[in-house]
Formats: C-alpha cells, structure tokens, sequence
C-alpha cells in the first residue's frame, strides 16, 4: 500500500521545484515587477497602464536587490511586504483552490490565502541567493477590461526566457494574478498538486502539509 501522506509530500515537493523555477526567473528578474518599492497601492493605481505599473516595479526593486549594502537578512521584511503587496492573493487562492474553493469553509479559505502567499514568498526568498544580474524588455501588452496580460522577456548571459504576467484590475490598481516562464503557469502547478492532495486528504491535509514546509523553510 502506498503511503498517502508519503505520497503526497513527494507530489508537493515536486510542485515547489516547478513553480521554484518559474519563481527563480520570473520572481528573481520579473515577478517582482509587480512590486512598488516606496511606493503605496493608490500610487500604483494612478498608472496609466499594466506595463508602466511594471516598469516603474521592477526599477525600484532591482535597485534594491544590485545596492552594495543588500542582505537578505536585513532586507527580507521589505521584500516581503512588497511580495504580498504585489500579489491578489485572493484571486490566486480561489484560481488555485478551484472547484474546491467553496466546499471549504470561511476559515479554511482565509488561512489557505495566507498559507499560499507565504509559499510563494518563502520560495523566492529561499533562492535569491542564486539571483544574478538580469534584464528585462517589455514586448507589449493587451488588456481586457479589468484584466491584462504583459509580455516581458528576461535576458541572461546565455539565454532569452519569455514571460507572460497576468493581471487584474481592482479599485486600488493592477495585481498580479499568475505568472508563465516559457508556457509554465504558476497557478496551474500549484493547482495540479493541491488539487491531488486534497482529493487525498482532505483541505485539513494540505493546510498541514503546507504549514510543514513553511516551518522547514523558516528553520
């Protein structure tokens, strides 16, 4: 018989490697596009459009990460307040979750939106150490109402990677709902795995699961 608790953190560790390399490009050069270093969200919805809401982003934050004086230790609590500053979270949470979003209850939805920034956040945390000089060039975008697609592509010494950014416009300005390195969605990993364990173990199994690697992340 196979261990499902087994098998299921397998399944969750293989999500975080997937989504850790969307992150590892997309976060490390792109992802914090969406974060407004010195900068509040009425500010960000005064932009005209999802890709100036990027470009200003994303100088602020590489200034931040290319300073001389950058320590990850001294500077996590600023980089994680923009990453949770950047994100929907409840848009992701529900887009994550799926169908299962409201079969669960009021509380359980509210700790599986804080559980599942903090993954992200605790992801590109764990590998800024890899982060190397970057650059970003921006190919356009289309919007659709209330929601918005920019494309960017981030260059390194040795290769071109395209990524899309998906977002979404709200009364306090555009919020990143999910990101793609070369086609790979964010969202969708994450849904994949989740999606499994809960069928598994119910909601309860996967906050716990998720809990579990936070603590192993903060350690």
């Amino acid at each position: 018989m196979v261990n499902i608790k087994t098998t299921s953190s397998v399944q969750l560790l293989a999500a975080r490697s997937i989504c850790a390399t969307v992150v590892l490009y997309c976060l490390a050069g792109a992802l914090l596009l969406f974060m407004t270093l010195g900068m509040s969200k009425v500010a960000i919805a005064q932009n005209e459009s999802p890709t100036t809401t990027v470009k200003t982003a994303v100088d602020n934050i590489l200034a931040l990460l290319r300073k001389p004086d950058f320590d990850l230790a001294l500077d996590r609590p600023a980089l994680s307040a923009e990453i949770t500053q950047a994100f929907d979270s409840l848009a992701m949470a529900q887009s994550v979750l799926s169908t299962n979003w409201k079969q669960v209850t009021p509380p359980q939805q509210a700790e599986f939106q804080q559980l599942l920034i903090e993954t992200i956040e605790s992801t590109y945390i764990a590998r800024i150490k890899e982060y190397t000089d970057q650059i970003v060039t921006f190919r356009g975008e289309e919007i659709m109402e209330n929601r918005a697609v920019v494309f960017t592509v981030i260059v390194t010494e040795t290769t071109e990677r395209p990524s899309t950014y998906k977002l979404r416009k709200r009364s306090d300005g555009w919020f990143v709902f999910d990101v793609e390195v070369e086609n790979v969605s964010m969202i969708n990993s994450y849904r994949d795995t989740y999606r499994s364990i809960v069928s598994k173990s119910g909601i309860e199994g996967l906050l716990e699961q998720m809990r579990t690697k936070l603590s192993e992340l903060a350690l």
